[in-house]
């Protein structure tokens, strides 16, 4: 309760007022002596180090620990509690201090407020005690300071081996930090992990604790939170939504006074979609006010590794930083060991200091676990006058030779019976329950709670009320070392058999630990069991957002399935598949058709169905080309399924296949798409199909009827609230806008477009909105900036699997270089992707202007000899080839095919021309220039001044100074006046933007006209 006084004792401590008051009267006591005392009562309920109450009380100033041993006199002076009695205040033996009176708190007429209480996992303390990390305890508090500053989001990745200390700086911090944040804990499991394990805990805390902030998201982060709530959207849409309403949360809570610092620990252990939510987070919520500090052991990760890629992306995002922790040195190890023993460190203390570093390196774990040793079995003793000792035989003996051999030495002196316990535990895992090893163990859990208290005491297992965990991983990977691979097997067989009588039919997210179990058990009666519940944990990261650990489930369901199981099988590869599309594999095509396949053959109607609809990403698979075996499997989903919402989305599909045959076959297969979507009357359905058949509707013949379309998806995406869809229909909308000629429409659309991608957790909406800033810039002029951009969306293109990466950025790198009359640096490029995809004209064209510019006439007229003016299996590139036609013809003065071009060119004369990347203006310019090809002059003036029209409205330079570059040259013969006005013009806007091309043919223009 925010203001409320403490009351114990008979004190009550205004925390408003700064005071310490006893029967209204006020006792004096000094700022920082009160300080502690607040920090004492807030934190009551565990132990506090010295070093937490310097940071807290302190923070940067330099004292020694004397200052904290003064203020606590005063404390207790100021309280009637001696040092001897202890009453109020508890001394802790190496640990620290732990306020011990009993304190209430009323709202006294004061707003109350919910305080979350510090995780378990941070306010344990599993150590002797805390030494050094000075510097990296400072870079936190500055992160902290320069985010509560700036109100926006910063990122501290902490790294090194097991044991260095990564979770205890993390404790050390957050409970300096406590008092003005909402600090939430989420750890990793080796192995046993669920999807987005450390995200759940941390959101399960903030619902429990702070409601409010977590009130209207329930929906969303259903499936994050083990509830499958979302299993019925669209997989991006809902992982949209999800990561939205996590930043939504974060903001919530910095909204209400304290924001958050969110600690993610062991990220080695990290499940694709955590650490896809994390990237997201920085990357995205740059505005969200919150701390991420998040461990991991550089020690286990490769190039492989998943987490390697979220380190490479964050390397180059502001407010993040990496704090790579290494052994205490001498000074440190000395205070640590001086911490312990409650006294500086004579001879013999440097002489352990000295064996300890040399045989452990620093790692504050191990010397932590051999100090224990050495004290259980009397290496080190404690003189008369309380001074610990070490003989001299110490030096000579040495040290144990490893951890692994000390941990077991002490778990050995427990006893059989915890033995047995801490044994059967380690197969269990890092985390275990009591019941469950109880029931494991045969007998009744109040017995075996008996036989873990003492592993409890020796801080080798936490109690977190009836849950456990071992204190480190190395001490659960020390126990199970030592059992023998039958031992284990047979444990793990015990435990799956348990969990399995638990949980019944309803497995739910314990799925992936069964199957563990399973999979680690006696073979080969393990075989089938494996396979069902790999396959059931398959299913369950599908539904709940995290296809990447579906892929690796179903993957082990496959190796572990018996032979005779077809239908299984096709079970498996249909999830398999889907889950490998959602996480951006290619090799969803082949193990979907393999599905398909399978289907037919066991004239299995609904997974054929199945695995057609999982079979496309929502766009053209194939560019220039049909997939001919996708097309195949889908007529034949058809043929089972013709009507209803699934007849709808198969006809859409199918529609987007066929975008490369003649608009009389994509057309009806569209209309069909559309006429059973309506029929269906599913807004969902209406706005997913209307966003796939407009998509096939690429052609500038149809671009009316796609026009008219897609009002219809964008009115159904609204009423369904899905952000996602509205924002995947607003690139189409940007497209359509763009070959309409409407700047001010695409600019609206752009804002809704990069409004959706900074909220989007997907790659290819970062990608198209990259291309579409590229283009704007593009058009405004500014060619430095859009190639900046079209350079930074290529990598992430490249980096994330996109097919369409390489042609997008091909194609605006050669408007830019053609801009700056660079073209000669693309020439090789263009050559390589049209010996790589002769069936595109559109690079044929690209590359028969190169050779224009470049004065090599004959290879362009070679080129040339091959004009197709079809779409050519490529309608999206269609009019943008035709448009290159049109100048090489001109250039060359080749009539036959100009006259081609001609009547397309006149069709489309009131639209622009585009890849979806690129543009080239106002296709009447184009048409321009094939009139001139045919010595039409008086037209091609006509039709030079409608582009003029049409770019002014396009707001492009360049393709205004194009134009009066073309109608200059065009009027050069007849009206040399009116010719040099317009190359003045063209001249002016070149000049100005750096249209070096343009310049170019202007100068030589120029000289020219009389």
């Amino acid at each position: 309760m925010h203001g409320a006084p403490y009351c114990f004792a008979g004190f009550e401590l205004h925390t408003l007022l700064f005071e310490l008051r006893r029967v209204g009267k006020r006792i004096p006591l000094e700022p920082r002596a009160f300080s502690v005392l607040l920090h004492l009562i807030t934190n009551r309920h565990r132990v506090v180090p010295k070093e937490e109450l310097l940071d807290v009380v302190w923070g940067d100033r330099f004292v020694s620990e004397a200052a904290v041993t003064t203020a606590l006199r005063s404390v207790r002076v100021a309280i009637g509690d001696t040092g001897k009695e202890q009453r109020l205040i508890r001394t802790v033996h190496r640990r620290g201090y732990q306020f011990v009176g009993t304190v209430e708190q009323s709202a006294g007429g004061l707003v109350a407020e919910r305080d979350l209480p510090l995780p378990e996992r941070l306010a344990m303390s599993t150590g002797l005690g805390f030494a050094g990390r000075e510097h990296e305890r400072t870079v936190l508090k500055h992160l902290w300071k320069q985010m509560v500053a700036s109100q926006q989001r910063r990122f501290a990745l902490v790294s090194g081996e097991a044991g260095i200390g990564k979770t205890t700086l993390c404790s050390v911090f957050a409970a300096s930090a406590h008092r003005d944040a909402v600090v939430v804990y989420g750890r990793c499991d080796e192995e046993l992990s669920v999807p987005y394990q450390p995200w759940r805990e941390v959101l399960t805390s903030l619902d429990r604790h702070l409601p409010d902030v977590v009130a209207g998201h329930h929906v969303a982060i259903a499936p994050l939170m083990g509830v499958a709530g979302a299993a019925d959207l669209d997989s991006d849409s809902a992982r949209f939504a999800l990561y939205s309403s996590v930043v939504d949360v974060l903001d919530a809570v910095a909204a209400q006074g304290k924001p958050a610092l969110v600690v993610l620990d062991d990220l080695h252990w990290a499940d694709v979609q955590t650490l896809a939510l994390l990237r997201h987070l920085v990357e995205r919520a740059v505005a969200t006010p919150v701390l991420v500090i998040a461990t991991f052991r550089d020690s286990d990760i490769d190039a492989s590794h998943p987490l390697t890629g979220l380190l490479s992306a964050t390397h180059r995002e502001s407010g993040t930083t990496r704090l790579a922790l290494d052994g205490l040195d001498d000074s440190e190890l000395l205070s640590l060991l001086e911490g312990v023993a409650g006294h500086a460190m004579d001879r013999d203390g440097l002489m352990l200091r000295d064996l300890l570093r040399a045989e452990t390196e620093g790692n504050p774990f191990f010397v932590t676990e051999i100090l224990r040793h050495l004290g259980e079995t009397g290496a080190i003793s404690q003189r008369a006058d309380g001074r610990w000792a070490a003989p001299t035989r110490l030096g000579s003996r040495g040290l144990p030779v490893s951890v692994r051999e000390v941990v077991n030495s002490r778990i050995q002196r427990l006893g059989p019976g915890t033995r047995k316990v801490l044994d059967t535990a380690s197969v269990v895992g890092r985390d275990f329950e009591l019941d469950l090893l109880a029931e494991l163990l045969g007998e009744d859990p109040v017995q075996t709670f008996g036989r873990l208290e003492p592993a409890v005491a020796n801080a080798l297992v936490i109690d977190a009320g009836g849950r456990f965990a071992f204190t480190h991983a190395i001490v659960a990977h020390a126990l199970y070392a030592e059992l023998s691979p039958t031992v284990r097997a047979f444990g793990h067989q015990a435990v799956a058999v348990a969990l399995e009588r638990r949980c019944g039919d309803d497995v739910g997210e314990r799925a992936s630990e069964i199957a563990h179990h399973w999979i680690h058990a006696i073979t080969p009666h393990n075989r089938g069991k494996a396979a069902q519940y790999a396959r059931s944990a398959g299913d369950y990261a599908l539904s709940h957002l995290a296809p990447d650990e579906a892929v690796t489930w179903y993957g082990k369901a496959l190796d572990f399935l018996p032979d005779g199981g077809p239908a299984q099988r096709c079970e498996i590869l249909v999830g398999l598949g889907t889950a490998q599309r959602q996480a951006g594999d290619p090799a969803h095509r082949e193990t979907l058709l393999g599905a398909g396949r399978l289907a037919i053959a066991l004239r299995h109607d609904d997974l054929l169905v199945r695995a057609a609809l999982a079979n496309n990403r929502g766009d053209v698979s194939r560019f220039g080309s049909i997939d001919h075996e996708r097309v195949e499997i889908l007529r034949r989903a058809i043929g089972v399924r013709p009507g209803g919402p699934d007849g709808a989305l198969l006809h859409s599909i199918l529609a987007i296949e066929l975008h490369g045959a003649p608009d009389e076959q994509v057309e009806p297969v569209a209309a069909r798409a559309m006429a059973l979507a309506r029929g269906a009357g599913e807004a969902r359905i209406i706005a997913e199909v209307v966003s796939l058949a407009q998509s096939a509707l690429r052609t500038p013949d149809v671009l009316r009827q796609r026009a008219q379309l897609l009002p219809e998806g964008l009115a159904a995406a609204e009423s369904t609230g899905d952000a996602r869809l509205r924002g995947i229909l607003a690139m189409s909308q940007h497209e359509i806008e763009l070959q309409l000629g409407d700047r001010d429409a695409m600019d609206r659309e752009r804002l809704i477009l990069e409004s959706f991608a900074r909220a989007s957790p997907e790659p290819f909406v970062r990608w198209t909105t990259s291309q579409t800033q590229s283009m704007h810039l593009f058009l405004d002029g500014d060619l430095e900036g859009a190639e900046s951009i079209a350079q930074a969306g290529f990598e992430l293109g490249v980096a994330t699997g996109q097919p369409e990466a390489f042609f997008g950025y091909a194609g605006q790198i050669f408007q830019i270089r053609r801009a700056q009359d660079r073209l000669a640096e693309t020439a090789e490029a263009l050559e390589q992707v049209l010996q790589e995809n002769p069936e595109l004209q559109v690079f044929r064209a690209g590359l028969a202007s190169v050779w224009c510019e470049l004065g090599r006439e004959a290879e362009a007229r070679a080129l040339a000899d091959a004009i197709d003016v079809s779409a050519g299996g490529a309608p999206q590139f269609w009019s943008t080839a035709l448009m290159l036609w049109a100048e090489v013809c001109h250039t060359l003065a080749l009539p036959e095919p100009a006259s081609r071009i001609l009547p397309m060119l006149s069709r489309w004369r009131e639209q622009i021309a585009s890849t979806g990347a690129t543009t080239e203006g106002s296709i009447v310019y184009g048409l321009g220039r094939t009139l001139a090809t045919l010595g039409r002059t008086q037209e091609a003036a006509a039709a030079y001044e409608l582009a003029l029209t049409v770019n002014h409205r396009l707001r492009a330079p360049l393709f205004v100074a194009r134009t009066h570059l073309a109608y200059a040259q065009a009027l050069s013969g007849a009206e040399p006046g009116r010719a040099r006005a317009m190359a003045a013009d063209a001249q002016k806007i070149a000049e100005q933007f750096g249209f070096a091309m343009v310049q170019r043919h202007v100068t030589r223009l120029l000289e020219q006209l009389p």
